[in-house]
């Protein structure tokens, strides 16, 4: 698969950032700048019902964003994949002992990247290196995970 162009990479891993920067800082209204506004916009939260349009979408985060007891998220491995204007960012997210893979879709709107999809579920197991923070082996995982298929059972409770 071709690499993205440099601009559009860093771009796009700056908005992924900023967007886990926003679930982990509770600022709503970075939140809302990040999501597409005129895309359509969809949310699936592990154990939710899938939140579409822009504003269930935005709501589902308040939600989410003012619940003093939700846990923090680290976002590790992500890597970007381009096709024109709509972009995919795979990456995982640790929440406390739980690692969990997300899909991120960004398209671009006017000459700004926005967040049109963001999906987050559970993972067999912990990424590769995530204990040891080598960010290559997490990477390679994402290129393993199709060998490692035979225990898919998802971890109890909801994370985010």
């Amino acid at each position: 698969m071709p690499t993205p162009p440099p601009d559009d990479e860093t771009a796009l891993l700056d908005i992924n950032a900023a967007f886990y920067r926003a679930f982990a800082s509770r600022d709503i209204d970075a939140m809302e700048t990040l999501w597409a506004k005129t895309a359509p916009v969809v949310c699936i939260h592990p154990g939710w019902p899938p939140l579409m349009g822009r504003e269930a979408v935005l709501e589902g985060w308040r939600r989410i964003l003012s619940n003093p007891s939700q846990p923090a998220l680290q976002m590790m491995g992500p890597r970007v994949t381009l096709w024109g204007d709509v972009a995919l960012v795979i990456c995982f997210e640790k929440v406390e002992d739980q690692y969990l893979i997300a899909s991120n879709v960004f398209v671009r709107e006017g000459k700004a990247w926005r967040l049109s999809h963001h999906q987050a579920g559970p993972v067999a197991s912990p990424p590769t290196g995530a204990n040891d923070d080598d960010e290559q082996d997490i990477d390679d995982d994402l290129d393993d995970e199709d060998e490692d298929d035979d225990d898919l059972d998802p971890p109890s409770g909801t994370i985010h």
